[in-house]
């Protein structure tokens, strides 16, 4: 069996599957970089399994653990937005102690083809108008061909278009191959939930395989509040809909395991870093993992068995 996680994007609610993996691992015992076969995600997301998988240096073996990977949300919210709510299609003004300043910092120089198990992340080209997959298992086999930077990776799939500028990057599709310049947003366009491109990559991966386990972490669903919502909002929500239904007919239910909290009213941005909003965040993952006791415990026994029968 093939172990897979996605994560959705959300911006700064990536703190809530961050802290449901830290209890994941607190039950196991194991980092999450053991317990999956490959990682995949969007935006947030994919910082989140690139940190998951980024080597800390003179330990090749060994990265982050996911809790903490969860503190970082509290460390960068500030830096990675500002202290202010953004407003609508006004960028924040990217510095060296912006969000590419954070991520420099943390993955160093690293190489994507270091991530310690296969890890992909979306972006989206605004200058071709199409999909890119920045795969560490290609950089790897593309042995003489282009390779990027962890940081460089991280950048271009959280470079929401409403909050960052878009990441230029020079990037080759074969060894040897012709580079071509890139202008990269982050891949919400297509790739919201990106559990079906996780699959799609996972049976390229390993084309012997046909017992797959995929996780899905979701940032948390917006109640149907009164207020106004733009069309765009809904696009995110119906897509990543769209992509669970799919997920539902192309595995077995003991196969796809989808973990969504709902979220309050008030803790649907994406860019607000403040305590109050934190905290609440905090307190819907919690809320998400008790709720999900014997989810948790079936993932337990899914993802490490001998520690689950340790336990029993």
């Amino acid at each position: 069996m093939r172990r897979i996680l996605s994560i959705d994007a959300g911006g700064i609610r990536g703190i809530i599957p961050a802290t449901i993996l830290a209890e994941v691992e607190a039950r196991t015992g194991q980092p999450v970089s053991n317990l999956f076969d490959f990682f995949a995600g969007t935006s947030t997301g994919g910082m989140l399994v690139l940190s998951l998988n980024c080597p800390i240096p003179g330990c090749p073996r060994r990265s982050s653990s996911a809790t903490e990977v969860a503190g970082l949300f509290c460390e960068w919210g500030n830096r990675a937005f500002g202290n202010k709510l953004s407003k609508l299609n006004q960028p924040v003004e990217e510095s060296g102690n912006g969000i590419e300043g954070l991520f420099r910092e943390f993955f160093g120089d690293a190489l994507l083809s270091d991530s310690i198990k296969p890890t992909l992340v979306t972006a989206f080209d605004l200058t071709t108008g199409q999909p890119v997959f920045l795969s560490s298992a290609e950089a790897a086999r593309n042995v003489g061909g282009s390779d990027v930077l962890m940081w460089q990776a991280a950048r271009a799939t959280t470079a929401v278009s409403t909050h960052f500028s878009p990441l230029r990057l020079s990037l080759s599709d074969a060894p040897f191959g012709r580079a071509r310049e890139t202008c990269l947003i982050d891949g919400s366009l297509f790739a919201s939930n990106p559990a079906t491109c996780a699959l799609a990559e996972a049976r390229s991966l390993f084309p012997g395989e046909d017992d797959y386990l995929l996780i899905s972490l979701g940032c948390g669903e917006a109640s149907h509040q009164k207020k106004r919502r733009r069309i765009f909002d809904f696009s995110l929500s119906v897509q990543s809909a769209c992509v669970d239904y799919q997920m539902r007919a192309f595995l077995p239910p003991q196969r796809y395991i989808r973990i969504q909290p709902d979220l309050a009213p008030g803790c649907d941005r994406i860019d607000d870093t403040s305590e109050q909003n934190l905290r609440a965040l905090q307190r819907i993952a919690q809320e998400t993992i008790a709720r999900n006791e014997e989810l948790l415990d079936q993932l337990v026994d899914l993802l490490a068995p001998k520690m689950a029968a340790a336990i029993a």
